[in-house]
């Protein structure tokens, strides 16, 4: 079984053990297992406590061995010193994969902290167990109604086919969150937490294959092996565009991220010019990530770089002009024939250069496709750039728009 079919255990489980569930609200293995009904989970829990009987209305059981049949994911919600030895009996009892959701490991800088992640790492490899985390919030996949999470604010989220993986489960949160106040949905969001076992190229991997994204959003901190995410980027990205943001861009916070997640940040710019080679595209904040990924979501990504504009107003085709070429993008070049057709279609005085000012032609649904129409059928245009003041006499144009698009 590769990589990607073991994290299906993870996105689809049918059975999850919750490993030091708890009936005392306020414990993080009671708001793991309120987490899963209140999401409405599909499929069958089973909360692992010695000293309980039931957890919030479900039997529990006294270990991982006592439970019933096969277990696809465990959740261990353990204080560290007792989550390497969870581990070992899960990947004893044959469990697909296991969330570490306790925290006390490499991010606290001690030793003690360093050995437990590196045992559970051992036992991920000697195994073939998946092991995420740990000190993460854990994972989401909204179509099958997963909240595999301390966090019960995520099941606000719903179904869409924007994939979210992080270094931060707090990051996690948030752009779950942000993406949904867009009325955007996710295919799934993973916190990759200290990244023990489990990277960011292994769940690009993953993303890249999965049929229910179409948007790849990142939110690192640090690699120590950056090559590996930049060659399956690289080797994916035509596939699926990936938006990264990186948090820790300064020296000085390096300490910070440190003791966040584990992972020293390094220099910005290293990253930011990886980020380009490999064909990523970087976002300055969490308000750029949601946006360039929502863009993305509703509009394929461009064949190429060349852009042509339309204006209503003169003023916002020159401002989107100079935008295109800061951004490196090139003013496309109309060919003769193309020159000729809109010269027919637009009023004499106004340019049938790039950007084209269609000026009241956009109050006509005919003669704004028409245009349209025109411009996207030129061998010299990669896509159409549309600036213009939404307003009502301007609605035919955008109804245009619409209509050229799925045309073709």
């Amino acid at each position: 079984m590769d990589l990607n079919e073991r994290l299906n255990h993870v996105f689809y489980p049918r059975t999850i053990a919750v490993i030091g569930a708890s009936a005392a609200p306020g414990k993080l293995g009671h708001a793991c297992v309120a987490s899963l009904l209140e999401a409405g989970f599909r499929g069958r829990i089973y909360p692992v406590n010695p000293s309980a009987n039931e957890v919030l209305g479900l039997t529990a059981y006294p270990s991982v061995g006592a439970v019933p049949g096969e277990i696809d994911l465990a959740l261990i919600v353990l204080p560290a010193r007792l989550t390497v030895a969870a581990a070992e009996e899960c990947a004893a009892r044959g469990v697909s994969a296991t969330i570490v959701i306790s925290s006390g490991f490499k991010e606290v800088g001690t030793e003690a902290g360093l050995g437990l992640q590196s045992k559970l790492r051992d036992i991920a490899s000697r195994s073939g167990m998946i092991v995420i985390g740990p000190n993460t919030m854990g994972v989401v996949n909204p179509r099958v109604n997963l909240v595999a999470s301390f966090q019960s604010t995520l099941t606000v989220a719903r179904a869409g086919n924007v994939a979210v993986a992080t270094q931060s489960g707090g990051m996690c949160i948030h752009t779950v969150h942000a993406l949904t106040n867009h009325n955007m949905g996710i295919s799934k969001a993973i916190g990759l937490g200290n990244r023990c076992a489990l990277d960011f190229d292994d769940i690009v991997t993953y993303f890249l294959d999965d049929d229910e994204t179409r948007v790849i959003v990142l939110y690192l901190e640090g690699l120590q092996q950056p090559r590996r995410l930049m060659k399956v980027v690289r080797d994916g990205v035509s596939r699926k565009p990936v938006v990264v943001l990186k948090g820790g861009r300064e020296e000085a916070s390096n300490r910070a991220t440190l003791s966040h997640t584990g992972a020293l940040a390094g220099r910005y710019p290293l990253y930011k010019a990886a980020f380009t080679q490999s064909g990523m595209i970087t976002a300055n904040n969490t308000t750029e990530l949601v946006d360039i990924a929502k863009a993305l979501t509703l509009q394929p990504p461009a064949a190429g770089g060349r852009v042509a504009i339309f204006c209503v107003q003169a003023g916002l085709g020159i401002v989107a002009a100079d935008r295109c070429r800061e951004l490196g993008l090139k003013l496309a070049d109309f060919s003769p024939t193309t020159k000729k057709q809109l010269r027919q279609l637009i009023p004499p005085l106004n340019a049938i250069d790039n950007p084209v000012d269609v000026a009241w032609k956009s109050n006509y649904f005919n003669d704004s496709h028409a245009i349209l129409k025109t411009v996207m059928g030129d061998d010299g245009v990669d896509t159409v750039a549309i600036a213009a003041i939404f307003w009502e006499a301007n609605m035919p144009l955008m109804r245009a728009a619409i209509v050229a698009r799925s045309e073709g």
